[in-house]
């Protein structure tokens, strides 16, 4: 998505945070309990991941909101639009989350939309904002939110995935047209849809939720597809959509590789052996001279929608960017879509 006219300028992020519930799961009581084994526990790497005992998504959603509201200076009244993405379930069936974002934390007049793009969510979420943000004067401030809670009875954290480990947290994001301590410079996506048949396997449509396992069991998908013969040709997609991702946002971005000012990139929270074999071929492809690659994960898991804006909201909590200085934040999503999006520090 290149961030050209009708605005002028690109839009500046107000605020990012991610809200985290205080009780952790470790790696260490997984394996004590069976759920993990020592070769699993390895290749994930995570030490700990968050768990919301109480908290349904949504609810934490509201309170990311709000202390993203609180860190702006904003009122939820002038809000022109909340868009809400979400990976799991959110609490009830057959009701609109976003909506229920919106009416907690105020924004009375705007316009709540829901956005499904699995783990790749709080990408396509903030791609809509923008696109409001240009298409409607009347739209000068956005809210992005996400949030999902990975528990029981229905889903299984540490054993419904392979490569990845699911915590619980709900971020968001404040975009507007001027005023804020980054600017968003460019969003970069590139998808191959041909691979959504790695989490679908061979099961058959079902006629409501949760009824082929329950809990959800994401490794038969997984498995199936490895059986396929088409795993070879996975890898090389992946490889070839992220190094293309980082180029296009890189580029849209007015940037170059080897330029100073870009200083970070930051991965998806997914388990460390995948990272290593999926993206630092095509990471290192792209030359970056000067960009440290960070992983923020380890002691949170897999955020469902919400990694990228978890990680810039990281970035800024501990000051690591200075006034010029870019960040590329790298995200995925099954389906499959891989996004970069580059952020600079006013």
């Amino acid at each position: 998505m290149r961030l050209s006219p009708p605005l002028p300028e690109p839009p500046a992020i107000a605020a990012a945070v991610v809200w985290l519930p205080s009780r952790r799961q470790t790696a260490a009581d997984a394996l004590a309990d069976g759920r993990l084994d020592e070769q699993m526990a390895a290749r994930l790497g995570y030490r700990e991941v968050a768990e919301s005992t109480d908290r349904a998504a949504p609810e934490m959603a509201v309170l990311a909101a709000q202390k993203a509201l609180a860190e702006a200076g904003w009122a939820a009244d002038d809000l022109g639009i909340v868009v809400h993405s979400w990976l799991y379930h959110q609490g009830h069936d057959f009701w609109s989350p976003p909506h229920y974002v919106a009416h907690q934390v105020g924004a009375h007049d705007a316009l709540p939309v829901g956005v499904q793009q699995t783990s790749n969510g709080c990408v396509a979420a903030l791609e809509v904002a923008v696109s409001r943000l240009a298409a409607d004067p009347a739209v000068d401030r956005c809210l992005v939110t996400t949030a999902d809670r990975f528990c029981g009875p229905g889903f299984d954290r540490w054993r419904t995935d392979f490569d990845v480990v699911y915590g619980d947290a709900a971020t968001a994001l404040l975009l507007t047209r001027t005023g804020g301590p980054y600017r968003l410079l460019s969003i970069a996506s590139v998808s191959a849809p041909a691979f959504e048949v790695v989490y679908r396997g061979d099961d058959a449509f079902s006629d409501a939720p949760l009824a082929h396992s329950s809990p959800i069991d994401v490794r038969r998908g997984k498995l199936a597809f490895r059986g396929s013969g088409e795993m070879l040709r996975f890898v090389a997609t992946v490889r070839d959509s992220v190094r293309r991702a980082v180029q296009q946002a890189l580029a849209d971005a007015g940037l170059t590789p080897d330029d100073p000012r870009v200083r970070y990139l930051t991965l998806p929270r997914i388990g460390s052996g995948a990272q290593a074999e999926l993206f630092a071929v095509p990471i290192k492809e792209v030359g970056l001279r000067h960009a440290e690659v960070i992983d923020l994960g380890r002691d949170t898991g897999h955020l469902g929608a919400g990694d990228s804006i978890a990680n810039l909201a990281d970035l800024h909590a501990a000051d690591r960017l200075a006034p010029g200085e870019v960040a590329l934040l790298l995200n995925v999503g099954n389906g499959f879509t891989w996004s970069c999006i580059a952020v600079r520090r006013e």
